[in-house]
Formats: C-alpha cells, sequence, structure tokens
C-alpha cells in the first residue's frame, strides 16, 4: 500500500494537499444547484482498469450544517427547564393570580411587577414584596432575583418535598467542588478489580450516566478553549465507559449535560458543494474503521492525476485518541493518508489507489447513515 520510494511520496502528497486545498471553499448563493456526479474521469496509464460507478450525489443533511458542534449529540440532561418550569393554563387559587408552575409543587404568582411564590395548598412561603422575578434554576431549586438600580441582584432559595424553603445567597459557580475521584470496581464476572473514577458534583450527588452507573473507565477535566463548541457551560469533564468517550458539562447551578463525543471528521465535495460533520455515536464510527478495512489493500501506483476539479471525501479519524490521522480520497480512487500524531516517521504520508466504488461507499454512508445521527439530534 505504501510507496517503495517515500522521499517522492512525500513531495507528491504535498502536490495533492495543495490541489484538495483549492477545492475547499463551499458554494456561494450564486452557485448553481449539485447535480448528481457519476464520478467517472479519464483513467491514466497508472489508473486502476475502468469499472462500473454509482451515482452519488452530495448529502442533503450536510447542506444545513454551516458550522457543526462538537457538542451536538446530546444523551442526557439532568436539569430540562422545560419540564421544571410550566405555564399555568387554569388558575388553581381564587385570590392569587399564578405565572408558572415550578419544580413540580409550587407556583409563582404575580402582584403588580412583584412576584412571589405558593406551595401547592395556596399559602406563602415567598411573598410577594420584594422579587420581581422568580425561576427555576435546578429540579428543586429556584432563583429570585429583583433590580437594584441597573443591576440584577440574585438570591438562590432551595425548594423541600414538604413544601419548606430553606433560603442562601447566590455565591456564583465554583468548580473545586466537582472532584474526579478513583474508584476500585469490581467486575461481577471475573471478581477481578480495576480502577474507575467517580465525578462528584457534591458530597451527595454523583454524575450517572447509564443511568445506575456512575462509575467511568477514564475522567478528566477539559480546557474549554480546546473544545469547538458554541455553547456554554462552567466546567467540562472528558469520560468514557466501555470504549465510548462522552462530555459532562456543568452550569452555573450545578446542573450537567452529557454529550458523546466527536470520534471522526468527515469533509464531502461534490461538485461546487462542500460541508462537514462529526461522527458522534461509537457505533457508527466503528462501523466506519470496519468499512475502511474492507477496501482492502490498495494497489501499488505511481503517480495521482493533479486534477483538483474531482469530487473527494476527507475523514480525521480518532479524535478522541493519541493516534489521529486523515484520509482523502478523490473520485477516481487515489487517497492520500497523513498521520497527524506519528508525523515524524519517514512513512507518515504516502498514497494508494483504490477501487472507484471505494469512494462512493463512503458517500452514500455519510448520506446514510450520518443523516439519521444529525436528525436524531436535531428532534431534540
Amino acid at each position: 500500500m505504501k510507496w517503495h520510494k517515500r522521499a517522492a511520496a512525500v513531495m507528491l502528497s504535498l502536490a495533492v494537499c495543495i490541489a484538495f486545498a483549492g477545492c475547499d471553499k463551499k458554494d456561494s448563493s450564486t452557485q448553481e444547484p449539485d447535480e448528481p456526479s457519476s464520478a467517472a474521469v479519464t483513467d491514466s496509464s497508472s489508473a486502476p482498469s475502468p469499472v462500473s460507478i454509482k451515482e452519488y450525489s452530495f448529502p442533503e443533511f450536510m447542506k444545513k450544517l454551516e458550522d457543526p458542534d462538537l457538542l451536538s449529540r446530546q444523551i442526557y440532561q439532568s436539569f430540562d427547564k422545560s419540564k421544571a418550569e410550566t405555564t399555568v393554563t387554569e388558575q388553581p387559587f381564587k385570590d392569587k393570580v399564578c405565572v408558572n408552575r415550578v419544580c413540580e409543587k409550587f407556583y409563582t404568582f404575580s402582584s403588580g411587577v412583584r412576584m412571589g411564590l405558593l406551595n401547592s395548598d395556596g399559602a406563602e412561603v415567598i411573598p410577594a414584596d420584594k422579587y420581581t422575578k422568580i425561576t427555576a434554576v435546578s429540579n428543586d431549586e429556584v432563583m429570585c432575583s429583583y433590580m437594584n438600580g441597573s443591576t440584577e441582584e440574585r438570591e438562590h432559595y432551595v425548594l423541600f418535598d414538604n413544601g419548606a424553603v430553606s433560603k442562601y445567597e447566590y455565591k456564583g459557580f465554583d468548580p473545586s467542588t466537582i472532584v474526579a475521584a478513583e474508584y476500585n470496581e469490581v467486575d461481577q464476572a471475573t471478581g477481578e478489580t480495576k480502577k474507575s473514577f467517580v465525578i462528584a458534583k457534591s458530597v451527595t450527588e454523583n454524575v450517572e450516566y447509564p443511568k445506575g452507573n456512575a462509575l467511568w473507565d477514564t475522567a478528566e477535566k477539559c480546557d474549554p478553549k480546546k473544545l469547538s463548541t458554541g455553547k456554554t457551560y462552567r466546567a467540562y469533564y472528558k469520560v468514557s465507559r466501555g470504549g465510548a468517550s462522552y462530555y459532562v458539562c456543568f452550569d452555573d447551578y450545578y446542573n450537567y449535560d452529557i454529550y458523546e463525543a466527536s470520534y471522526a471528521k468527515i469533509r464531502v465535495k461534490v461538485g461546487n458543494v462542500s460541508g462537514e460533520c462529526y461522527v458522534q455515536s461509537f457505533e457508527d464510527y466503528t462501523e466506519l474503521q470496519r468499512m475502511v478495512k474492507s477496501f482492502g489493500k490498495a494497489k501499488a501506483s505511481k503517480t495521482p492525476d493533479e486534477n483538483e476539479t474531482l469530487d473527494y471525501i476527507q475523514i480525521t479519524f480518532g479524535l478522541n485518541t493519541t493516534d489521529q490521522y486523515v484520509m482523502t480520497m478523490s473520485s477516481d480512487g487515489w487517497c492520500l493518508t497523513d498521520n497527524l500524531t506519528h508525523n515524524t516517521l519517514p512513512d507518515n504520508k504516502y498514497f494508494a489507489c483504490y477501487d472507484k466504488d471505494s469512494f462512493v461507499s463512503l458517500v452514500q454512508w455519510v448520506d446514510q447513515v450520518m443523516s439519521k445521527e444529525y436528525n436524531v439530534q436535531n428532534k431534540k
């Protein structure tokens, strides 16, 4: 699969990289819609024999992904504000005007511009004489605020199931309260002990996923600057379990959302249209790896055609590992593999030539499998 003359391969790789870069711009609104392509090209003497190529087109779902977010595949949410705070449609009490039901057993009510809180029996637990806003910030907690000139002053109130209310002042988020602690886990099947980790957001509560299991194979705090996301949280932890990786993200009130990590990044260019997406399912990523391996060993070749008008697919493998590499395959079967994490090795970059159907299969896989991934995300 590798060149016999590695020095020549490195020089050729630079030429192809430039060629691919020339195709990297997305289409503008003035360009014509992309048409299905057959990926047929004129074969050179060193190219593989002509084969019957299936039709393919640019994956439709990718046109909506202008800027894919690393944190897109949300799989757990410890606090859902839309469920913890709902609008009152029928007034439960005659002498009070209720606005929202919060944390299942309380109601906010208004008196002019002031807001108060009632329990499920209609008794006042917070009078409407100071606060202008009362809203749920966790499953058992409300935030009360009022305006002090142009500044919003915030206070916390913790709600208990029996209707009692405990007040404490808002002190902001303290990342030191969240810890990743080691734990010796015993395998029930083998009886062997292995080191696991627990992410604890308080002395009484651990981060759990899958639900009922708070043990992770690995856990580490993340630098927010290294995450390609438009979402804002106060602390990020990367964890893994059973080969799959996740991000645990904490907000101001120690609620947490869990996202599955991204395992690969895919870029597709067909005609004058290009786009990107992430592979954010461990099962899908495993399937993609098997698929690439099934292409078998590439045929020996001399020189790829430097045709920058060709369609191509580029996949960055191993985003969650220390062994990352980029595979860029054009529609004529030529493929450049560039090892990103072992780039000092003499054979870290090389060309190969695959059957043209390999390219079509990859594009069709993205269209069929990745569209389902992103469709699930959009429904949430």
